[in-house]
């Protein structure tokens, strides 16, 4: 039963994830930000993506943080 509700957690996650050459683990980039070399395929655009796309994390660049307002509080929960 546990390991159901983790497969399905993960399986929403992996649907967030935008899968396309840019972001594969095989997949390096080329001179032509456009472009990748992919280590199956060879040279292919960095917006395609091939049944054997493996995200990897280290490739995206994160968002910027979330601006906080002078005077507000953070709200931290206490820990017994």
């Amino acid at each position: 039963m546990p390991a159901e509700i983790l497969r399905e957690a993960f399986m929403k996650a992996d649907d967030r994830i935008e899968k396309i050459c840019k972001y594969c683990a095989a997949a390096e980039t080329l001179s032509d930000p456009d472009s990748m070399l992919c280590r199956r395929l060879g040279v292919v655009k960095a917006s395609f993506c091939c049944r054997r796309f493996r995200y990897d994390p280290l490739k995206r660049t994160p968002g910027r943080p979330r601006k906080t307002v002078p005077g507000e509080e953070l709200e931290f929960p206490e820990i017994d």
